[in-house]
């Protein structure tokens, strides 16, 4: 009998163990099916739709075969200790039992030691495989992402939380100190933003809240390792996927995010996404998004009352700082590929090895072949703040990272003056930037950035 429960138990480990390496099949069933989903939902041309299904729905076949036939082969692994056993000792396949308390306790244990004995070691990965299926099933499937957030939309409407047109956008060219300052306004309360708990499920906050309850407020430094503290409740710029989702990434090319319009309909359908993200008639929206000059001009177009702010700092130390995290994210992006899939999905191609420069005009600007210098970092700050000197500077508030950092008090003052907000401030600790940039960069790159700042600095 004992000799029979070992068979059991290696039987249905041996079965386990190769269900589970085989677990890409069934992941890869998971987000066939929700692709097939997406494709269904799709508001397009019938017969560009009828198209994609077919596709879709053949990937999903040989999906479904694969994984059909890792059970099978998980099965037939799993019975050779039977197979073994009956041969041993000259018993019939119908001896055996899976009925008595014995054996039921033996495959038990054996299929949960399957599913547990350590694999393979793994480079160390950001989020585990199960995360990383969610994340791809929430985010890689536009017309699912956008039919939940006409659902919580539609019931916000009926609780009386309608769309306003006050809202805050934070912006400026990455390590601008956006982050930072997002943060210090959302201390007043008076704001709702968008954090890492509403991860992966962006556009449906509400809904993904009644699953996804996190209570943790342990904090660990942010990938970009400069001092800034993230937990799940922490604020993050997470609005530019449904900018992505509302344009099908219209504006991302190979090598570039481009400017483009934002039609009355988005525009319509951003407010409406502002109303559920602030789930409160008096709260105010605000947001972090680096890529908002992208659609500033047409977001100007219509509404004329929200408030944007616009940092810089100086161009060659934000280049050098442009240019470290270039070099860490890139390195990072090598060790975990998902990194980069997460840095796509939210739009946040500043660096690493998916960076792309913005286009605000027809014509592309052209820039240094090599990203690992200081002049192709400054040749994209000269972009992206030539460009901003364009805009109507009466409709903008510039704020220059350094008067951030030495005064932030007298900052936060007037921007809460701005808003119309009597708010009590939070404490505020002045910081001495002390970054200097020493790498060696071309003269007239270095001029033209500092006319321009000098510029900025004037407005």
């Amino acid at each position: 009998m004992f000799v029979y429960l070992i068979v059991v138990f290696l039987g249905f480990l041996l079965l386990a163990y190769f269900i589970r390496i085989f677990r890409k099949h069934f992941f890869s069933l998971a987000e066939d099916s929700l692709a097939l989903v997406d494709t269904l939902l799709l508001k397009i041309d019938e017969d560009e739709k009828v198209k994609l299904v077919t596709q879709k729905n053949t990937k999903l076949i040989l999906s479904l075969g694969k994984v059909l036939g890792s059970i099978f082969l998980a099965i037939v692994i799993g019975s050779i200790p039977f197979v073994i056993y009956l041969l041993i000792t000259g018993e019939n396949a119908d001896s055996l039992d899976f009925s008595s308390a014995g054996s039921i306790i033996s495959l038990t244990l054996g299929s949960t030691l399957g599913f547990i004995i350590p694999l393979k070691k793994k480079k160390e990965q950001s989020y585990s495989e199960l995360a990383q299926l969610l994340h791809r099933m929430a985010l890689n499937n536009y017309a699912v992402a956008l039919k939940l957030f006409r659902i919580e939309a539609k019931k916000l409407a009926k609780k009386g939380i309608k769309p306003k047109e006050q809202f805050v956008i934070v912006s400026g060219l990455a390590r601008a100190g956006t982050t930072s300052l997002m943060n210090k306004l959302n201390e007043s309360e008076r704001f709702a933003t968008l954090s890492y708990a509403n991860m992966p499920f962006v556009t449906a906050p509400h809904i993904w809240s009644k699953f996804y309850k996190p209570k943790s407020d342990q904090k660990k430094e942010r990938s970009h390792k400069d001092g800034i503290m993230i937990g799940l409740d922490s604020n993050e710029a997470l609005e530019e996927y449904f900018f992505k989702a509302l344009s099908n990434d219209s504006y991302i090319t190979e090598d570039a995010v481009r400017k483009y319009e934002l039609t009355e309909d988005e525009y319509g359908d951003y407010i409406k996404y502002q109303a559920v993200i602030r789930n409160d008639a008096d709260k105010i929206y605000l947001a972090k998004n680096n890529n908002f000059a992208l659609r500033y001009e047409s977001m100007r177009a219509h509404n004329p009352d929200f408030t944007i702010i616009f940092m810089y700092r100086d161009p060659l130390s934000h280049a050098a700082s442009l240019l470290e995290k270039h070099k860490e994210f890139s390195a990072m992006q090598e060790d975990d590929p998902f990194v980069l899939e997460y840095m796509d999905w939210l739009g946040h191609h500043e660096f690493g090895n998916n960076q792309k420069p913005f286009q605000f005009g027809e014509d592309g600007k052209t820039y240094p072949s090599d990203k690992y210098t200081l002049d192709y970092w400054l040749a994209v700050w000269i972009n992206y703040y030539s460009y901003l000197l364009t805009l109507d500077r009466s409709k903008i508030l510039l704020v220059d990272y350094e008067f951030y950092c030495e005064q932030p008090r007298e900052l936060l003052e007037k921007i809460y003056d701005k808003l119309g907000i009597d708010t009590k401030l939070p404490e505020l600790t002045p910081f001495v930037n002390k970054r200097k940039a020493e790498l060696e960069c071309s003269e007239d790159l270095k001029t033209e950035a500092y006319r321009i700042f000098e510029k900025l600095k004037a407005n």
